[in-house]
């Protein structure tokens, strides 16, 4: 059995969209495949989403300490990276930021999706910096 961690907006629910951010993320699903079948879904709130630094680095650790062995993130940072490597999780990227958890994990069984080798964003990415909805002018 194989545990795969995706970050999603909604708890409980495999039809939630991903979340793209990986350290940042609301949620995270945990999904339970056995012989290419899921066998159990449930959704941990991310306690580390609003911390003020290394939130990729808590956030790898607390998807070890959930039982995953494999992710499917859509940003990643370098030292969420660096840190889920050093847990020996597999770290599979996203086709796009617009897709559900049930499916990534609908094209993960189908080995259709690219095991990241590197980082995909710079450090703080997933911090704002001024991308909100600000409408103060």
């Amino acid at each position: 059995m194989v545990v795969i961690a995706v970050p999603s907006f909604i708890p409980g629910s495999i039809n939630s969209d991903m979340n793209p951010r990986f350290g940042r993320s609301e949620y995270f699903t945990f999904i339970s495949i056995e012989n290419d079948e899921i066998k159990s879904v449930k959704a941990v709130p991310n306690q580390n989403r609003d911390a003020m630094g290394g939130a990729g680095i808590q956030t790898a650790e607390f998807i070890g300490n959930n039982g995953a062995k494999e992710v499917i993130a859509g940003f990643l940072g370098p030292n969420a990276y660096q840190s889920l490597s050093a847990l020996n999780i597999k770290i599979y990227q996203a086709p796009n930021a617009k897709i559900t958890v049930n499916d990534c994990i609908d094209l993960y069984l189908k080995h259709q999706l690219q095991e990241m080798n590197t980082a995909n964003v710079r450090s703080h990415h997933g911090m704002g910096g001024g991308g909100g909805r600000g409408r103060s002018r």
